[in-house]
């Protein structure tokens, strides 16, 4: 549809917003929500607690929406507690820290009794780094097994490379930077 188009269809509900907000592949701001199969809502809704996400609502026992970042400006994770016997479909996503919070993310994680995991073939002891971004990385699943990471961006230039450095590698490999 083109911007005259949607300019068109929907300009009485958003004035000049879709003649000046739309830009093609520009348009997407940022991940709004995301929602994860869940076997046990209330266990579900206790662990993402624990990670400092506050409860948003629920509805009975079968969805609940949980608040990631300031209201008002915030992300929504929905858990679906899934019926009994139904098979769960794991997945994976990643919350953005602060470099000082994911340099003690093990642990505060093992304080909870969360364990990190490896990723990549690379050990657990260290965050990871993923070199195209550049981002450090810690792994951790939740009680249903979805992949979790905690994310930082760090400095130093994007590289190819074909491994996943740990952040002490990366940061020799950027010595002389």
């Amino acid at each position: 549809m083109t911007r005259m188009a949607i300019s068109s269809k929907y300009g009485s509900l958003m004035g000049n917003f879709a003649v000046s907000r739309y830009r093609g592949s520009k348009m997407i701001k940022a991940l709004y929500e995301t929602h994860l199969q869940v076997s046990n809502l209330d266990e579900a809704i206790k662990f993402y607690e624990m990670l400092g996400l506050p409860l948003l609502s629920r509805s009975g026992n079968r969805i609940a929406f949980m608040m990631i970042g300031p209201k008002g400006k915030h992300q929504e994770l929905g858990l679906w507690q899934m019926k009994e016997g139904e098979q769960i479909s794991r997945r994976h996503f990643a919350f953005e820290v602060e470099l000082e919070d994911l340099l003690t993310a093990k642990e505060w994680l093992n304080k909870k009794g969360i364990q990190t995991i490896e990723a990549f073939g690379r050990s657990d002891a260290e965050p990871i780094v993923h070199p195209s971004g550049p981002l450090a990385s810690v792994y951790f699943n939740d009680p249903d097994g979805n992949e979790l990471e905690f994310a930082s961006r760090i400095s130093g230039n994007p590289m190819k490379l074909d491994f996943m450095p740990t952040l002490n590698e990366w940061k020799a490999l950027h010595a002389d930077s």
